[in-house]
């Protein structure tokens, strides 16, 4: 790569690359303003953990939907701020890349962590059920 392309991951002297980190703390950030929402905040594992300020993902979008309409009703669908603007970037991203599919989202967690039966995880929002698309060929 030369030192004048836009992919050129940053680094600092400890080499490790922080434009991706830079990008998601900018989407934080960005989600925070748009949205009114405090940041999360998680404590210990994803099996044992949990979390303050959980944000609620979308019912549905252009090109995604939740599994399980209940579940998202009751509030088995909040992740950590953090996770948030991830998961709605890749399913834009894919929007693009495969704009005839629908891909479709499992169970998160609830808005404050803790237990979530029958998982042995999904304690802190950073756990993220995804349906892989099948193809019939």
């Amino acid at each position: 790569m030369t030192a004048s392309d836009p992919y050129e991951p940053v680094t600092y002297s400890g080499g490790k690359r922080i434009l991706p980190r830079l990008l998601i703390l900018f989407l934080l950030i960005l989600t925070v303003a748009a949205f009114g929402q405090e940041p999360s905040v998680c404590y210990g594992t994803t099996s044992n953990g949990r979390l303050e300020n959980g944000w609620k993902l979308p019912s549905s979008g252009p090109n995604f939907s939740a599994h399980w309409t209940v579940g998202r009703l009751v509030g088995r669908s909040y992740v950590h701020s953090s996770v948030y603007p991830v998961i709605l970037e890749a399913y834009e991203r894919l929007a693009i890349e495969m704009p005839d599919r629908v891909f479709v989202y499992g169970e998160m967690g609830w808005k404050e962590g803790g237990q979530f039966k029958p998982h042995k995880t999904h304690r802190n929002g950073l756990s993220v059920d995804f349906m892989v698309p099948v193809l019939d060929e």
